[in-house]
């Protein structure tokens, strides 16, 4: 075969070559591209991942610090509400332990209370100034202390760390056994107590603290309360034994208390009355 025939066989073969070299070199040079690409993209995704894994733990990390910071807060609170309320459990047991001494320490005005409720103040008014009187009296007066003013109250700043109830029946004892205390004295000293005691002052402070002896009130002697210090006592025991047990005060024993504490302070502004003219008639 002569060389001019091998020429088309060459030529073709050459073409083949350089198409095949073409086809392999771009191949070649798409895959390389790809995976140059495709590792840059990894490397930005691996890189973009570690970042995301930071943030994360950073976020992990703040939470944690304000979950602690808000358990520290939440501690830090209810340890000072929990501190305040046993400092105030314990100042309203103080209070109840002051208040029923001061009812033990008005023990020697019961006596006299007791003589007072038997007496007919209209008719020992009557002889105030017969000697014979004066001698009576002065014989009730031996259960008498020497010196009221001397008497403890313990009680007496007490009232904002109790129950309304349980300070308004503590008001109400004591307005009985001071009322009878006053009443003994004004006779004492050769004063008519009819005339300037205030009849109404202790029996609208009973009437608010013991209802249902309402009509018994209304038809007795202001001397003869007396006879309700055993129901009040047991009625301001049984309150005093509520705060113990920490049991709260319903609506209506609140409205009670009210009703029992506005008799009191208008009792207490007619006793400064009183003692006025008690002071007036005495010096005279």
């Amino acid at each position: 075969m002569k060389s001019a025939d091998w020429l088309p066989w060459i030529s073709l073969a050459i073409n083949f070559a350089t198409v095949l070299a073409i086809f392999i070199a771009r191949n070649w040079l798409r895959a390389r591209l790809e995976k140059g690409v495709q590792h840059g993209f990894d490397r930005k995704i691996e890189q973009m991942r570690a970042e995301l894994r930071q943030s994360e733990e950073r976020l992990k990390s703040g939470l944690r610090d304000r979950e602690t910071e808000i358990a520290s807060l939440r501690s830090t609170l209810l340890s000072g509400s929990a501190g305040r309320q046993a400092m105030l459990d314990k100042r309203r047991f103080e209070a109840v332990e002051r208040i029923w001494t001061a009812v033990n320490d008005m023990a020697p005005l019961i006596m006299l209370s007791g003589m007072m409720a038997v007496v007919n103040v209209i008719e020992v008014e009557k002889e105030i100034r017969d000697p014979k009187m004066k001698q009576f009296l002065g014989i009730i007066g031996r259960s008498a202390p020497s010196d009221p003013t001397q008497l403890k109250n313990v009680a007496r700043d007490e009232q904002p760390f109790v129950p309304e109830l349980a300070w308004a029946y503590f008001s109400a004892y004591s307005s009985i056994l001071y009322g009878n205390l006053m009443t003994f004295k004004a006779l004492e000293n050769g004063v008519e107590p009819t005339r300037i005691l205030k009849k109404d002052a202790n029996k609208n402070i009973l009437k608010a603290a013991l209802p249902h002896q309402s009509q018994w009130i209304d038809q007795t002697e202001p001397q003869m309360y007396h006879f309700l210090l055993e129901e009040l006592q047991g009625n301001l025991l049984k309150e005093l034994r509520k705060i113990l047990d920490g049991a709260d005060a319903s609506k209506a024993e609140i409205e009670k208390a009210r009703q029992i504490l506005d008799a009191v302070k208008r009792s207490e502004a007619g006793n400064i009355e009183v003692a006025a003219a008690m002071g007036h008639t005495v010096g005279t």
